[in-house]
């Protein structure tokens, strides 16, 4: 089927405008002023001859201006045969076919072609009308077109056909059924497609657990540091719940790849701790040995590679609460000796807010805090931002300047 776009009638009428434009508005009125004049011709002087005459001139050339032709009708677009031509030309004109069929948009009837098309079985025009569907995906808004493909997808058995399918949905949460397709290309095409929502991470986090494929886990691996908080709470459950049914190295693979702060509340705070009953059943007693399995799994990742967002985290909340503090002072401590990563004034933000109208307890206690991490901290103006603010403290009183001197004596 042609998809054909006639642009005759459009073109006529503006023709007739443009030349309409053309003539010279005052034409009318020059004409009009002639006639005038011509009455009172034999009371005019010599003088007035030549400026009646070249009016009279310029007068007949605008009447007489012929309208330019009237162009033929812009040429249609086959959609169709640029398909085929995609499909079984030589190199050239596949190349050629395929830069026009990017700068087509499609209409309806476009649409209607190529979704005929893609349901051709053995049709060679087929892949590159899916392409096509891919790249245009206006029809993404029609529920019972996505509906088609993702019916098509399921049902194809060629890995190259079935893949095209797939990504003509990236970005699409449907994705999620695919992550674990036998064929390879697929759940590969459907990693790198799938977004990161309330009704993908289940999926995302169970197609990691179970570790089909290392390209795929890595690929679904780098969605997960830059996740919402609630979106780290359901994959923590999912990754309870999967402990029973999945190794130590996937459960590794998950753990480094989650939002710091939210593991470190589950699995070192111990928010995520199942309840612990009197007499607990052989299950309960399980799903505890689990959780204590994946608490130091978590410890250790945590203290492996701490990032600056997890120490900011402990920063705030040392300085918030003091028995949180004491309760996590060594594994605080080991995680500003161990982070790699380069703290900027966004650190040092934290600490002064934190200060503001403070107990000289608590001053005393983020200038140590300050003191482990100075190391870490950028060069620069950064730097020097966090001396003054010691020196800052210092003026609290003399015991705290005292305090703080100490501290700095003994780093040296």
């Amino acid at each position: 089927m042609d998809i054909r776009q006639t642009w005759a009638d459009k073109v006529d009428k503006r023709q007739a405008q443009d030349a309409s434009a053309q003539m010279d508005p005052s034409a009318k009125d020059v004409s009009a002023a002639l006639d005038s004049s011509h009455e009172d011709f034999q009371t005019q002087t010599q003088a007035a001859e030549p400026a009646i005459a070249a009016a009279d001139k310029e007068t007949a050339q605008i009447k007489v201006a012929p309208l330019e032709p009237v162009p033929d009708p812009v040429p249609d677009v086959d959609l169709e045969g640029l398909i085929t031509q995609v499909a079984t030309g030589d190199a050239e004109v596949r190349a050629r076919s395929a830069t026009q069929l990017r700068a087509l948009v499609p209409g309806s009837d476009g649409i209607e072609l190529l979704f005929d098309l893609a349901s051709r079985d053995g049709d060679p025009r087929r892949l590159p009308a899916i392409q096509v569907l891919g790249h245009h995906r206006q029809w993404l808004s029609t529920r019972t077109r996505v509906e088609t493909i993702l019916k098509l997808a399921r049902a194809e058995r060629d890995p190259e056909i079935s893949a095209a399918l797939v990504w003509t949905l990236r970005q699409r949460e449907e994705l999620r059924e695919f992550l674990l397709h036998t064929m390879h290309t697929v759940a590969l095409e459907a990693a790198l497609g799938v977004p990161v929502s309330n009704s993908t991470v289940e999926a995302i986090v169970h197609a990691m657990l179970v570790g089909r494929a290392p390209d795929v886990d890595m690929i679904l691996a780098q969605k997960l540091p830059d996740m919402q908080a609630s979106h780290a709470k359901m994959a923590i459950d999912i990754l309870q719940v999967m402990a029973a049914f999945s190794s130590t190295e996937e459960q590794r693979l998950v753990v480094e790849s989650l939002p710091q702060p939210p593991l470190f509340e589950a699995f070192v705070e111990g928010r995520s701790r199942p309840a612990l009953n009197p007499e607990p059943t052989e299950g309960e007693t399980l799903a505890l040995k689990q959780w204590h399995d994946l608490s130091r799994l978590t410890s250790q990742a945590l203290l492996d590679r701490p990032g600056a967002n997890l120490i900011r985290y402990l920063v705030n909340r040392c300085a918030a609460d003091e028995p949180f503090a004491r309760r996590h002072a060594g594994f605080l401590q080991k995680a500003m000796a161990g982070t790699r990563d380069t703290l900027g004034a966004e650190v040092l933000d934290d600490f002064e807010r934190l200060t503001q109208g403070a107990t000289e307890e608590r001053i005393e206690r983020m200038a140590l805090l300050l003191m482990e991490l100075i190391d870490k901290i950028a060069g620069g103006e950064s730097h020097s931002q966090a001396l003054d603010l010691l020196e800052k403290w210092k003026s609290h009183s003399p015991a705290l300047k005292l305090k703080i001197f100490h501290m700095q004596q003994g780093l040296r």
